[in-house]
């Protein structure tokens, strides 16, 4: 699967979003055990889609050739050498590790009522 490029707020993965990154040099996908789930991307500065190329935009890329295509934030960029970038994007599933909530206490509520405290009270 060639990877695509969406804008950081995009929730809809099913378009192409601002283009295939077709010129992609390697792609490749890490999942660990309860540890890390990572894209790292080599693309060249003359590509078509360079300059759309930004920190905090999601990259579509399939971990492998069974699963289902994922979706991850780029979070490093570097600069050029010998015209290649390397762009380093983790799955967007750790953007949760960015909203934490305060402690508290329930008893006897129902689950949606402590979801509800939850969403309530997340600081974001």
């Amino acid at each position: 699967m060639i990877p695509v490029l969406y804008k950081a707020n995009a929730t809809d993965f099913t378009t192409y979003g601002l283009g295939a990154l077709a010129e992609t040099v390697s792609c490749k996908v890490t999942e660990e055990r309860n540890g890390a789930f990572e894209c790292v991307l080599q693309y060249p500065s003359s590509g078509r889609l360079y300059a759309e190329i930004k920190k905090d935009r999601i990259i579509k890329a399939k971990p492998n050739d069974t699963k289902s295509p994922q979706a991850f934030r780029i979070y490093k960029i570097t600069t050029p050498i010998n015209g290649i970038i390397t762009i380093s994007a983790q799955h967007i599933s750790y953007d949760l590790t960015g909203i934490g909530v305060m402690p508290f206490s329930l008893e006897n509520v129902a689950p949606t009522m402590a979801i509800q405290h939850i969403l309530d009270n997340a600081t974001r």
